[in-house]
């Protein structure tokens, strides 16, 4: 289920200039995001077994690094437009978020049709960025008031109004809908209020560049972090899958599968041996058949159902 960030959709003004130390602690970010995403390729693809989307610790990290992406980026938004917004740029690169979250909609759909990415943190940000420059004027008790408010509803209110698809994004729906990455505006949107609020607070000083080659490569990745988010999980993801299927590891709804047809096999008197090879040939010839998909997600037509049953049939007389 994979997160991330993006540097602000307005990094900079006319006069103003870059502060290193957001840079850098969006560059930490960067790292601690790959390594989530890193670990959640691992557990798709069979090579380890995270517990995260149940663990209080692996969603405390998702909680914690989307978060501090959201906050960095409404605190150089009110840095950036101390001296007036460029409208120019801001157009540029709000164009240019808009089409990567595109671009990360189409690959999810064509890679994970079953949850694709429909409004995921790119989404967010554009959005955010947008209502930002609406809130620019607002002092930051205001700003931290309106944060918690946002947050205090997108947790305690679910409307089945908000159900409709065209309504989602919102986030005051009242299931979590099937997606690799799902950042609605509530309560999501109030850690961006948090970041604006702060950028009311803190006057950075003097620029000074990073220190040392651990410091400088963090802050080219801020710098970068747009880029960075694009490429890295297709790196990742497609790295680990080369090693996935180099030692023969078992995808998740693969090995899920497997485990809970085993079991329901063998309590139902049939000899172990026997019940794995079958649930294996089953597993097997609904991924050579197309049929896999459907029927993991229960989504089988009347006649995609007669053809499972004819292959558990012949699977099971082996």
């Amino acid at each position: 289920m994979p997160i991330l960030p993006t540097s602000s959709a307005l990094a900079a003004t006319k006069t103003a200039r870059r502060v290193g130390a957001i840079d850098m602690a969006r560059g930490v970010a960067l790292l601690a995001m790959a390594l989530y995403h890193g670990s959640w390729d691992l557990t798709h693809l069979g090579l380890a077994d995270f517990d995260l989307l149940g663990d209080p610790l692996w969603l405390a990290a998702r909680t914690g690094i989307l978060g501090s992406f959201l906050i960095l980026s409404g605190l150089s938004l009110v840095l950036a437009a101390e001296g007036g917004i460029d409208r120019r740029r801001f157009l540029r690169r709000f164009a240019l978020l808009v089409l990567a979250a595109g671009g990360v909609s189409a690959v999810s759909l064509a890679m994970f049709p079953d949850s694709p990415i429909v409004f995921g943190v790119l989404h967010h940000m554009a959005v955010a960025s947008l209502l930002g420059l609406a809130l620019l004027r607002l002092s930051w008790p205001v700003l931290l008031l309106l944060g918690l408010a946002v947050i205090a509803v997108g947790e305690t209110v679910a409307l089945p109004l908000f159900d409709d698809p065209w309504l989602r994004w919102i986030g005051l729906m009242t299931f979590e809908p099937e997606s690799n990455d799902y950042v609605p505006l509530f309560p999501w949107f109030g850690g961006f209020l948090f970041g604006m609020a702060l950028g009311r607070l803190w006057r950075p000083g003097v620029a000074v560049a990073p220190g040392g080659p651990v410091g400088r490569w963090f802050a080219w990745a801020g710098r970068h972090s747009l880029a960075v988010y694009l490429l890295h999980q297709p790196v990742l993801f497609g790295l680990l899958s080369l090693l996935a299927m180099g030692i023969g590891a078992e995808p998740a709804d693969v090995r899920s599968f497997h485990t809970s047809c085993v079991a329901t096999c063998t309590a139902s008197g049939g000899v172990a041996e026997h019940c794995t090879a079958t649930c294996r040939c089953v597993s097997d010839d609904l991924n050579r058949t197309g049929l896999w998909s459907d029927f993991i997600h229960d989504r089988l037509t009347a006649d995609g159902a007669r053809k499972v049953d004819g292959i558990i049939q012949n699977c099971g007389s082996r």
